[in-house]
């Protein structure tokens, strides 16, 4: 029995093939290790952009009256170096307001002040709603031990044998005595929206992740730093 012998156009087709796929794998894999350095680069961009567009677009004004009402501002200082002068101004200003109002907030007499504003703010029914919710969340996504997540977990979502990562929020027991959790699964890269799911206490799995690293695989979209992807790699191992 005669072998089928492979001609030579069909030898270079497979060896264009071959080197196409490459060429295609290695972009893919250039492109995704691309988006893990820039990703975190663009996120810390935008934050910083958002300061110093509320920096220069509310203080720097401020400081602009206040210095340009200076006769000495105006006739020493040229435009070149007023204008970056006020910027750098207004972030001082910035850091100091932000210093000052959590200085204010920590103690008595500014917790009872704060205090009561809240109870007027309460009774508002809009206003107590949105202010109530953003609130919460910024006090249990920076103040993790005192906020109102307790711990990352993993639940089925958003169906069964597909996992999410959820926080929970609170439990209860039903009529039959069974303790019911709250889970809230956030969405991802913004994690202030998401769904408030119940599970039986025996259907979530704990995943012993810190608050804040739960935030972290949220924003990221599942890109683990080192240190996570060993904790998760505990709860599957391989």
């Amino acid at each position: 029995m005669e072998h089928q012998k492979t001609s030579p156009g069909n030898a270079e087709h497979k060896e264009h093939r071959t080197f196409i796929r490459l060429f295609t794998t290695d972009i893919r894999k250039r492109l995704i290790a691309g988006v893990i350095v820039l990703l975190p680069v663009y996120v810390t961009f935008y934050v910083l952009k958002l300061l110093f567009t509320f920096a220069g677009g509310t203080m720097v004004p401020v400081v602009q009256r206040i210095l340009l009402r200076s006769d000495w501002v105006q006739l020493k200082v040229p435009d070149a170096v007023l204008t970056p002068l006020m910027f750098l101004i207004g972030l001082v200003m910035l850091f100091l307001i932000l210093y000052s109002a959590g200085a204010f907030a920590t103690n008595f007499v500014g917790k009872r002040i704060i205090k009561f504003g809240e109870g007027i703010v309460e009774r508002m029914p809009l206003v107590k709603t949105i202010y109530g919710t953003s609130k919460q969340f910024i006090y249990s996504a920076t103040l993790p031990g005192k906020g109102a997540f307790k711990r990352v977990v993993l639940v089925d979502f958003p169906r069964k044998g597909a996992k999410a990562i959820g926080f929970e929020t609170g439990s209860f027991k039903d009529k039959e005595g069974n303790k019911l959790l709250f889970i809230f699964v956030a969405t991802t890269p913004n994690p202030t929206s998401g769904f408030i799911v119940l599970y039986p206490e025996s259907d979530v799995e704990d995943t012993h992740l810190s608050i804040e690293d739960g935030f972290k695989i949220v924003v990221s979209g599942g890109i683990l730093t080192p240190a996570l992807k060993e904790e998760m790699e505990k709860l599957y191992p391989i």
